[in-house]
């Protein structure tokens, strides 16, 4: 889907995924960087839980988040669905089948089996969240360093709100449960009342 910042951000809005990852994936370049892909692309790994949110609703999603019908200008930023059974290869294909009324839509989207994933350095992960020094210092502290957050449901759903994803209702709703500090909260909503007041019409 092109740039993994905003597609973690996207997908770690979304009530039901548990945890988003940045890295690369597609290609057979071992221990790849970012300046050193080979035919790797830039690719978010999700959990989910299915009693929440299922594979076909993630597809649309994906679908209807980004141009799937254009070409990328690199191999890095290409349209891909990574799949890990052969239930999501079925999903994703009937999907597709049913997503064809025009010839090109899922022309230029790859569908390929799971292979290795690289995480990402740690400067592309919650790429939204990094930018917010006060609200990631507090998750740094909560967690005392990467691991934790990377997976760290709260800390998916805050970066996605900071992106702009996500809405102020869903926040109210679960804000509670993000471990935040009633500072903190109250930095977030401020956030996310801005974003939303500066895009409406």
């Amino acid at each position: 889907m092109g740039c993994f910042w905003g597609v973690e951000a996207f997908f770690g809005s979304i009530e039901g995924v548990v945890r988003t990852r940045a890295g690369y994936t597609g290609g057979t370049k071992l221990n790849p960087t970012y300046h050193t892909l080979g035919e790797h692309m830039e690719a978010v790994q999700l959990d989910f839980d299915p009693s929440q949110i299922t594979f076909s609703q993630l597809l649309q999603r994906f679908y209807h988040q980004h141009i799937a019908a254009r070409p990328p200008y690199k191999r890095q930023y290409s349209s891909a669905v990574f799949y890990h059974t052969p239930a999501q290869l079925r999903a994703t294909q009937d999907f597709a089948a049913q997503h064809t009324q025009q010839a090109a839509d899922w022309r230029y989207t790859l569908v390929m089996p799971a292979s290795a994933f690289y995480l990402a350095e740690d400067r592309h992960q919650k790429y939204r969240l990094q930018r917010h020094k006060a609200l990631f210092d507090a998750f740094w502290q909560m967690y005392r360093g990467w691991e934790g957050i990377l997976h760290s449901t709260a800390a998916a759903r805050v970066n996605g709100y900071l992106a702009g994803y996500g809405s102020r209702e869903q926040l109210e709703k679960e804000i509670i449960l993000l471990g935040l500090s009633p500072e903190a909260r109250q930095m977030l909503c401020h956030h996310v009342a801005s974003v939303q007041k500066a895009t409406s019409p």
